[in-house]
């Protein structure tokens, strides 16, 4: 794969192609790449981004001094999230946050959590009705968010789940792309900002709430929100409610939506190609056990379909760094303060790395392994989605729960657009389903 000139030459987008750069952002890359090359000034809102469309171009950018970038948009996600936010900071600051939250996501943490996580699926999917038309991103949606509440907010008991559901369900669906690429919108003039602002205004409060119960009734818990309940900042002083509810926002922002989003695409690649969902069945029923956790966790096909899913269909479109001292990438000399915008999309629909971009094939992830700048579903480098290993299992565990269960239909087609800073799909995945079979209990 060749890199552009240093000199390539800028790709100035109309009001039409912005907004279709910023709603469809994988037919506009792969135009921008196909008209302007590898590796593209684009201009975009007034302001030059440096596309950056090959694994090598990926590597040198992720590989590069992690204390040497400023945070990308950040006057949008500190209006969104908080100046505290994880999303925000840099440096030793980012570094010691990243520590922080690390033990509530270790795999040996959440792994526990396995038999929680089957349940809650086996709870969602039974309301699904045989031939009904139906939207599998509600459905997905819905899971995700009870396993957030869960191993995140530690929530239990019908009552407050339901609350909470509503709660976090209207914060996260209150997020636009205008309020989120147009930060000049965040004010409260802008209904949508209002709407945002409001809905965060009642998850923050509904989090004060689970907070006075937790003090009331101490014991051990190891969810998320007790971690942060019993952090302490760099002083050793306990951490605010301010600081709690920003972090917590952005635990929920980052991973309610992309994971549910990830689920539904993998029912709708299920639904248009039975053999495929035949040949996965094969493997599930093989497994000792039946569906246990532990064993999903390392199936490899499941997990090839998986990879496949969020390489055809990935969540985040790009990931973005702001240099703060002149670098260079690809033979290009990058100033301070060039934004630099490595494109996921555009690295998964490579051709010369994935042949038949545009087809659904697992066993391409069976054949050869991808390194971390080939497949990137997650983000790169030292701000990596810390989630990704929750993300995941929880995929396997739904997925192969669903799949043992059901049969698919399509009920029409389903493209690629921007839900808010992730992507998703447009129409909800609408299918059609069928009971199958009986599935094996694990212990």
């Amino acid at each position: 794969m060749s890199s552009a000139a240093p000199n390539a030459k800028a790709a100035p987008l109309n009001p039409l192609q912005q907004w279709r750069y910023l709603n469809e952002p994988q037919t506009m890359g792969m135009w921008i790449r196909q008209n302007y090359g590898d590796f593209v000034p684009v201009h975009f809102q007034g302001r030059e981004y440096l596309a950056v469309v090959t694994p090598e171009g990926a590597r040198q950018v992720f590989s590069a001094d992690p204390y040497g970038y400023e945070v990308f948009w950040k006057e949008s996600f500190a209006g969104l999230m908080g100046d505290e936010s994880v999303w925000i900071l840099t440096g030793e600051r980012h570094r010691r946050e990243r520590l922080l939250f690390s033990p509530a996501v270790h795999a040996n943490y959440f792994r526990a959590y396995g038999r929680m996580i089957q349940e809650i699926t086996r709870k969602h999917i039974g309301y699904w009705q045989q031939g009904v038309t139906f939207r599998a991103l509600d459905t997905t949606l819905a899971i995700s968010l009870d396993i957030i509440m869960r191993l995140v907010f530690g929530v239990k008991g019908d009552i407050p789940m339901e609350r909470g559901r509503k709660v976090l369900s209207e914060s996260t669906e209150a997020i636009h792309p205008l309020i989120v690429f147009f930060p000049a919108l965040q004010k409260n003039w802008f209904p949508l900002w209002r709407k945002y602002d409001k809905a965060r205004s009642i998850m923050y409060q509904w989090t004060d709430d689970l907070m006075e119960e937790r003090r009331a009734s101490p014991g051990r818990s190891d969810d998320v929100l007790s971690v942060l309940m019993n952090a302490c900042d760099e002083n050793g002083n306990p951490v605010s409610s301010d600081y709690i509810h920003t972090e917590l926002n952005s635990i929920l922002s980052a991973g309610h939506e992309t994971t549910a989003t990830a689920m539904a695409w993998a029912l709708y690649e299920l639904s248009l190609h039975p053999e495929i969902l035949a040949k996965l069945r094969v493997e599930l029923e093989n497994l000792e056990s039946g569906l246990d956790p532990e064993k999903l966790l390392v199936a490899p096909y499941l997990g090839a379909v998986i990879n496949e899913t969020i390489r055809l269909h990935p969540i985040l479109a790009e990931c973005a760094r702001i240099p703060m001292q002149p670098m260079e990438i690809l033979g290009r000399k990058i100033e301070a303060g060039q934004s630099l915008v490595v494109s996921i999309v555009n690295i998964h629909h490579d051709p010369l790395l994935y042949p038949e971009p545009n087809t659904f094939r697992p066993e391409r992830f069976l054949e050869r392994k991808y390194n971390v700048f080939e497949f990137l579903p997650f983000g790169g480098g030292h701000r990596r989605c810390m989630g990704a290993g929750l993300a995941e299992y929880s995929l396997r565990i739904a997925l192969a729960e669903m799949a043992m269960n059901w049969d698919f239909e399509s009920a029409g087609r389903d493209r690629d657009v921007r839900r808010n800073i992730a992507m998703g799909p447009k129409h909800g995945v609408r299918l059609r389903v069928q009971p199958h079979g009986k599935v094996k209990s694990g212990p």
